[in-house]
C-alpha cells in the first residue's frame, strides 16, 4: 500500500524527542518551525538545544531514557507525536513499541520499515510547500529532489497563491456557482496582466485588476 503524504497542523502540538545529539536538534528545529511545543528527552544536548531552551523555545528533560520508566511513559501518553532519535538503535526501537502501546504515532530516525511517518524534505518559497518523500528509502534523494523543486518556483508563483487567496474570497461573495468560481479564478491565473504585475512584484494592484475581473463576471 502506498504512504499518503498529508499536510498536517502542529501549531500547539506537543511533539516528544528522544535524543539530545544534531539529530535530534536537526528534528526539534523542524517542529518549531511548526510552532509545536517541543520536549526533548537525553542525558546531554547539544550547545544549541541547550540554548534553544534557555530562551524558552522549547523544554528539555535531563534523564536516561528506559521505556519503562513512569516518567518516561507518561511523558509519551502526553504527547501528538514522538520522535525516536537516539544514537541506540535498540532503544528507538522500544520507542517505537511504547508510543504505538499508548496510540501515539511515532517515527524512529534510519527505521523507516517500523515508522507510521516520515519527515519528508520541504521546498518552501513563501505559502508555498512542496513534499519530497522517497518513503524513508533514501533522505539524500528527497534532498536533491527537493533542490530541483525549489529552482522550479518563481516569486511569481508564491504571489499568485497570496493573489488566489484574496480572490477566492472575494469569488465566494460575488459568485455563486462552484463551477463558474473555478473558470474565473482560472482565468486570474492565466490573465497576462496579473502575470505581468505578479512579476514586477506588485501585489496590490494585481488584488485590484482580480477584483474588477470578478465583479464583471
Amino acid at each position: 500500500m502506498q504512504d499518503m503524504l498529508i499536510d498536517l497542523k502542529l501549531a500547539g502540538k506537543t511533539v516528544l524527542i528522544f535524543g539530545g545529539g544534531k539529530i535530534g536538534e536537526k528534528k526539534a528545529r523542524k517542529f518549531l518551525q511548526a510552532n509545536s511545543m517541543v520536549v526533548v528527552v537525553s542525558k546531554s544536548f547539544t550547545d544549541d538545544l541547550k540554548r534553544l531552551g534557555q530562551q524558552g523555545k522549547l523544554k528539555l528533560v535531563e534523564a536516561e531514557v528506559k521505556v519503562d520508566s513512569p516518567s518516561i511513559t507518561s511523558l509519551i501518553s502526553k504527547s501528538d507525536l514522538v520522535i525516536a532519535a537516539t544514537d541506540n538503535p535498540k532503544l528507538n526501537e522500544d520507542i517505537v513499541k511504547e508510543a504505538r502501546k499508548r496510540g501515539v504515532l511515532v517515527c524512529a530516525v534510519d527505521m523507516p520499515s517500523i515508522n507510521d511517518f516520515y519527515l519528508p524534505a520541504i521546498a518552501q518559497i513563501g505559502e508555498i510547500q512542496i513534499a519530497v518523500s522517497t518513503g524513508g528509502k533514501s533522505p539524500a534523494m528527497a534532498r536533491i529532489l527537493r533542490k530541483r523543486v525549489e529552482e522550479l518556483i518563481t516569486k511569481e508563483d508564491a504571489l499568485q497563491v497570496e493573489l488566489q487567496h484574496y480572490a477566492r474570497k472575494l469569488a465566494k461573495s460575488h459568485i455563486p456557482d462552484e463551477k463558474a468560481r473555478k473558470s474565473v479564478l482560472y482565468q486570474i491565473i492565466q490573465n497576462s496582466d496579473v502575470k505581468r504585475l505578479l512579476k514586477e512584484d506588485n501585489l496590490k494592484e494585481a488584488e485590484a485588476l482580480a477584483k474588477q475581473i470578478i465583479e464583471k463576471y
